[in-house]
């Protein structure tokens, strides 16, 4: 059913009470280990960037008030992002060899306010600095039990993070209230032809889409005829859509569907960059866009701090997942599973051809 953009209502509705983990994936194909001495930036290797060491955490471009709730919204930003941020470098560890121990030791876990989160932070990223090995000659003996403390220590930091910061803390919502939110019909009465166009995949349709975008004064609709455009032309790449998505991010201007822009933009990024687990996965950029919407969203709830919808819209932001090396696709980096999870009709697509083979061969 395709009335609805987005699939992850539920997610939505639960907010950070239940986060999006990185699954354990296969530790196959295994290289020669890559030391740091062999990493360089040519036509021959790409970067490969460790988070822990960088600027990788959240940081209000306005004057905030002492609010509890605000408050509240800084540390499940930060809170995530150093999550995210040692686990992305420990994937480097298990993918190319290299050291990462030092690096994850780097993370700023005072920028925590909340006493006990601080503190099992600073507890998560002393396990992972104790058990990952700083001998690269294991690096090939690396197993799956060392890898169930690595997922052991991030879960159970995980837990408490989604325990202390569970959306019931700030408000009451339901599934029916969060659709009537999330609801494109309010905007587009049209959906579901806009939604068809999809499929048709026509200099026409682009056309069509492109127009209304151009001629709204709504920035929903504005976001939302974006993303329907992103769905045009969805084997080009880098796709054009991308500096639209940009464009629509860095206005600062709130909307409810600035996750989804996001994600959108991300996945069209990510899955032109590198699908592969070996290739570049540029998650520091990423979030130095995420850190936008979020500041937009932040914005909206200083303005009114009981926006249990706002909050909402902060919190699934705030908590999704960094593109991963290792997650459930066996083929490459999590960013081909989430491209076929937004962009369904690719599967349509595959499913078609597969139809036209099978006539063929008959």
């Amino acid at each position: 059913m395709k009335k609805f953009i987005f699939g992850f209502v539920a997610l939505i509705l639960i907010g950070i009470v239940v986060v999006s983990l990185p699954k354990q994936g296969n530790k196959d194909g295994k290289q020669k280990a890559v030391t740091v001495e062999d990493i360089v930036d040519d036509d021959n290797w790409f970067y490969i960037e460790t988070l822990s060491n960088k600027d990788i955490y959240f940081k209000a471009d306005t004057s905030l008030p002492d609010n509890p709730i605000i408050n509240d919204m800084m540390d499940v930003a930060n809170g995530y992002a150093i999550l995210r941020a040692a686990y992305c470098d420990v994937e480097l560890w298990f993918r190319f060899g290299e050291v990462v121990n030092d690096t994850i030791g780097l993370l700023k876990t005072n920028v925590i306010k909340d006493r006990g989160m601080r503190a099992a932070a600073e507890q998560y990223v002393k396990t992972l600095v104790s058990i990952l090995p700083r001998d690269t000659a294991l690096w090939n003996q690396a197993d799956s039990v060392l890898w169930n403390h690595v997922w052991s220590a991030y879960k159970t930091f995980a837990d408490k993070l989604s325990s202390r910061f569970a959306l019931n803390h700030y408000g009451q919502i339901t599934e029916k209230a969060v659709e009537k939110y999330m609801d494109i019909k309010q905007f587009i009465p049209n959906y579901d032809s806009v939604c068809n166009l999809r499929r048709i995949q026509s200099e026409e349709s682009n056309n069509y889409l492109k127009r209304m975008l151009y001629e709204t004064s709504s920035f929903d609709k504005e976001c939302l005829f974006t993303i329907e455009v992103a769905h045009q032309n969805r084997h080009e790449e880098p796709h054009p859509a991308i500096p639209l998505l940009e464009h629509l991010m860095m206005k600062g201007k709130f909307s409810r569907y600035l996750h989804e822009m996001w994600r959108t933009w991300r996945v069209l990024k990510q899955v032109a960059e590198s699908p592969s687990r070996d290739g570049m996965i540029l998650n520091l950029e990423y979030n130095q866009m995420r850190y936008r919407c979020l500041n937009t969203i932040l914005k909206q709830i200083v303005k009114n701090p009981k926006d249990i919808y706002a909050i909402n819209d902060f919190c699934f932001l705030a908590t999704y997942d960094n593109i991963t090396r290792y997650s459930e696709y066996m083929f490459g980096n999590s960013a081909p599973l989430e491209h076929m999870m937004l962009f369904p009709e690719i599967l349509e697509d595959a499913d078609e051809e597969n139809e036209d083979d099978g006539e063929t061969d008959g």
